[in-house]
């Protein structure tokens, strides 16, 4: 039915959402990494705006839809189908956009609780299994000990603190994490937060892509059709 410059805007439109459609894989992937190996600090932090896996993971399943039906939709070159998904991923952007703002304010007053939310987990070590395991899990993966360094513990040091995890560390005076966890925390979502933030940039220019040839496609099926018929 396309021709010429309509079967480029065709093709492209199709490779655009097979791309879209591996990014949302790569997010689905990312968010479930972060949920499953760095739940510790997520757990400590205790805030409900740190629900970043979760938003990672919804974002790339909206993202693998969306390709599968842009694929689809060059295909078989559906105006319908080409139409709806115009629609969906120009709202599904502006959704994003917002997402995206709104995170990059709140990455400042996070980072600067970070302190205040380690510290009164702290308090709570010992007195909480779930907050000891997770103190325990981020001083043992990020090789740290305590807030700002080892002396938040009081002289009571957990053997998460040794370097080497080994029976009765602490009695033995092995050597232990003498660096804070709270620089580490922030260095850690400093890194995420750029690898989200690229990741972001990718889908959503690969989404205004998306939207431009699918409406370039749509009147081109409209235009061949009036063409067809009348």
């Amino acid at each position: 039915m396309v021709e010429g410059g309509v079967a480029i805007v065709k093709y492209i439109l199709f490779l655009s959402n097979l791309v879209l459609w591996v990014a949302g894989l790569g997010l689905i992937i990312t968010g479930t990494v972060m949920q499953l190996k760095f739940q510790y600090i997520f757990d400590l932090l205790g805030d409900d705006r740190l629900a970043t896996p979760h938003v990672l993971i919804a974002l790339g399943f909206m993202c693998t839809l969306l390709g599968f039906l842009g694929c689809c939709g060059a295909i078989r070159e559906n105006y319908c189908l080409t139409v709806s998904f115009a629609v969906l991923l120009a709202l599904v952007m502006m959704v994003e956009t917002a997402a995206i703002i709104a995170g990059y304010a709140l990455i400042d007053p996070l980072e600067k609780s970070f302190g205040k939310e380690l510290t009164d987990g702290l308090k709570r070590y010992g007195k909480s299994e779930g907050v000891t395991w997770a103190w325990d899990e981020m001083q043992q993966k990020f090789q740290c000990c305590g807030v700002h360094n080892s002396t938040d513990f009081l002289g009571n040091l957990p053997e998460s603190c040794c370097v080497q995890q080994v029976s009765n560390c602490i009695k033995s005076k092995a050597p232990i994490h003498t660096s804070g966890c709270m620089i580490k925390a922030q260095n850690f979502f400093s890194q995420h937060t750029l690898i989200v933030g690229i990741l972001s940039t990718v889908v959503v220019t690969l989404q205004v892509l998306g939207v431009c040839f699918a409406c370039c496609l749509s009147k081109s099926i409209l235009k061949d059709f009036h063409d067809f018929y009348y």
